[in-house]
């Protein structure tokens, strides 16, 4: 298996709104893009901030994606299952 090197590496927060009641959430978040691969960007999401009321956010997540904006679908989607806008 080839191993690839890092091109870009940074740790961003992510947040994000609760659609009804407005209560803010963050992840620490670790942006790694790649010189090559199937998924060349990678988003390590580990949860940062005080649990929300009566909903169960993972502490962490993974997403993969073939470029930075498709990671970022990826992010908005995730966000949405759990009831959540990306801000």
């Amino acid at each position: 298996m080839a191993k690839f090197n890092i091109i870009y590496q940074s740790r961003e927060p992510i947040y994000a709104r609760e659609r009804g009641y407005g209560e803010w959430t963050q992840y620490d978040a670790v942006i790694t893009i790649k010189d090559g691969g199937k998924n060349p960007v990678t988003i390590d999401m580990t949860f940062d901030s005080i649990p929300p009321f009566a909903i169960e956010l993972p502490k962490t997540h993974k997403i993969k994606a073939e470029n930075l904006t498709q990671a970022y679908v990826k992010v908005v989607r995730f966000f949405n299952r759990y009831g959540f806008v990306f801000k």
